[in-house]
């Protein structure tokens, strides 16, 4: 596959809730949804793991909630979601996933209270807090959780970028998170390829998440 800009990712994303009608909620299930397979299909026994899912305000967040439904359904009390801003996450669909794990009852904590605990006690963890639309710097706090996140041993899955990858260009900001495996959907991004980006995304897996062939074909 020819791997494309952030900003044609952007566009692709438009045509298909625009063009053919498939909502954001639809695409953000899909890719949660899928995401949490490959996590699945990797552990002997999801059971046996603890997790932690970092989870941003916007569409990439969403993502990651989607992604601790499905993973709690199969470990239940062995998840934490920490989240960048519960009082301003985008309204729609990552704001209607926030809300479903809030009634589920699944462990949701501010990003802040990883940084102030003590050891990385947890097996598994996912980065979702910046997807294509990342550009410039990591906001400090963030970059805090990268640098502490890379010092450990857990095996991270970077939810369709790693955090402070320009999705683009490839290059990384300081404390850009640094994946075992990047889950991304469609069609892979040219940073994943240049510059610092094969030494933050590691194994690059791609997933279908709905969008029709008859518009991904123009752009393969």
């Amino acid at each position: 596959m020819k791997p494309i800009s952030a900003e044609i990712m952007s566009e692709i994303d438009r045509k298909a809730q625009d063009d053919f009608g498939i909502a954001q909620v639809v695409l953000m299930e899909n890719a949660g949804r899928s995401a949490a397979e490959v996590i699945l299909a990797d552990t002997a026994s999801i059971k046996d793991e603890k997790i932690a899912i970092f989870c941003g305000k916007g569409n990439n967040g969403g993502d990651g909630f989607v992604v601790g439904r499905y993973l709690a359904n199969k470990a239940p009390g062995r998840l934490t979601i920490y989240v960048a801003d519960m009082e301003r996450i985008r309204p729609g669909a990552a704001r209607d996933n926030f809300e479903i794990v809030q009634k589920m009852g699944l462990d949701l904590r501010p990003i802040g209270d990883f940084l102030v605990s003590g050891d990385v006690d947890f097996t598994i963890g996912v980065d979702s807090i910046f997807g294509t639309g990342f550009k410039d710097r990591l906001p400090e706090e963030y970059a805090a959780v990268g640098r502490r996140l890379n010092s450990s041993t857990v095996r991270i899955y970077a939810i369709d970028v790693p955090s402070g990858l320009d999705a683009t260009t490839g290059v990384m900001s300081k404390g850009c998170f640094k994946a075992d495996k990047t889950i991304t959907f469609a069609l892979p991004k040219q940073g994943f390829y240049v510059n610092d980006g094969p030494s933050v995304c590691g194994e690059v897996i791609i997933r279908d998440i709905g969008f029709p062939m008859a518009l991904l074909e123009s752009y393969l």
